[in-house]
């Protein structure tokens, strides 16, 4: 069982562009960047996937963070990435989503 907490970001990215925007602020690689699955490896076993606005729908950018460990778990990684982004990238973040 996976649990998710999903951060919505105001930009207008790329999904490799947004992978790689996230993963020098985390200081880690893409995996499979070249891939339609791309993802960030997070430590604890999670993962963070980027999702786009398909054509014809309007922002967000949603960034997903998944963890095996519980939904706390999820929320309070992904409280850290929210923090780091907006610190690293002036991206506007808006809010955070369980």
């Amino acid at each position: 069982m996976t649990f998710t907490a999903t951060i919505i970001a105001q930009v207008q990215r790329t999904k490799p562009d947004a992978l790689a925007a996230i993963a020098t602020a985390l200081g880690t690689n893409v995996e499979n960047p070249a891939g339609a699955h791309a993802f960030i490896a997070l430590p604890d076993g999670g993962r963070i996937d980027v999702e786009i606005p398909k054509f014809g729908e309007s922002l967000p950018l949603t960034i997903d963070v998944v963890d095996v460990r519980g939904q706390a778990e999820a929320r309070a990684s992904a409280q850290n990435i929210l923090d780091l982004l907006e610190q690293s990238t002036g991206w506007q973040v808006d809010h955070l989503h369980d």
